[in-house]
This record gives structure tokens, C-alpha cells and sequence, in this order.
């Protein structure tokens, strides 16, 4: 699908796409890459427990908090985009095609977590939309 959207730097109207299962996806497994790299090294570094996996389950409590705020952060920062969405090339935007903010993006990431099972609607929706991306009233699109 394709629409046209207002590039605030440059006051031109550009069309783009709404990003699909596939990119959103692959920006998620990015993602979880880069904590998953993040967290061996630290792992590594300072070995406070017998083995990776042994790691994890000890402080899974003091990670989760650090996932969460990597995703609410640069969600509501200025790029609209993890490093994970930025390298697809794909951001978040309000329906208005406009930047969110930290309110949105935490009520997104909550409601994402808690109807995680909305992520299939990517299926089925003309917009491409989650069902945490229709309650929060937001959009992802890919950017050219």
C-alpha cells in the first residue's frame, strides 16, 4: 500500500508504504540481536554466572527494564525508530503520518506486550496494522 506523507525537514510530499509482517519482523529479530550480542558481552566481560544461559535466567529481572526502555525510548525519540527499525528503513508515525511521542510509544510498547497476539492482524489489514497500532492510533511505514 502506498500513501503520501509530508516530509516535515523539506515540505515536499513523498510517498510510502506501509511496512509489512516481514520488515516489522526482521526490524523485531534485529533487535532482539543486539540485546542478545549486548548481553554476551557483558556476559563475557564480567562472567557472573557459570554459563550464558545460567546469566540470563539470574538477571532476566534487570534486563527486561532495559528492553523496555530501549523500545519506548527510541520509539518516542526523534528517529521514531529502534536500530532494528532503522535499518529496515521502516518508523512509527501517529495516523496523521506525524511523529509520536514517549506517551505514545509507552502506551504502544504496554499494549504491544499485553495483546502481543494483535501482531498477526499484520495479515489481514489494509494498513498493516497490529492491534496495538490501531488503538494507539499509529501507523509503520517504510521510508525511503
Amino acid at each position: 500500500m502506498m500513501d503520501e506523507i509530508l516530509d516535515e525537514k523539506t515540505y515536499e510530499t513523498r510517498n510510502v508504504r506501509y511496512a509489512g509482517f516481514v520488515l516489522r519482523t526482521a526490524a523485531f529479530i534485529t533487535d532482539l540481536l543486539i540485546f542478545i550480542m549486548l548481553s554476551f558481552g557483558l556476559y563475557l566481560a564480567f562472567r557472573p554466572a557459570p554459563s550464558f544461559y545460567d546469566f540470563i535466567l539470574l538477571y532476566w529481572w534487570k534486563i527486561l527494564p532495559v528492553v523496555a526502555f530501549y523500545f519506548i525510548y527510541f520509539d518516542g525519540s526523534e528517529s521514531n525508530a529502534t536500530p532494528g527499525k532503522q535499518i529496515m528503513n521502516i518508523r512509527l508515525l501517529s495516523d496523521e503520518k506525524k511523529e509520536i511521542d514517549f506517551t505514545v510509544s509507552v502506551k504502544h510498547f504496554v499494549i504491544s506486550i499485553v495483546l502481543f497476539f494483535g501482531y498477526f492482524m499484520l495479515f489481514h489489514k489494509e494498513r498493516c496494522q497490529t492491534l496495538a497500532d490501531k488503538i494507539c492510533n499509529v501507523i509503520v511505514v517504510k521510508v525511503t
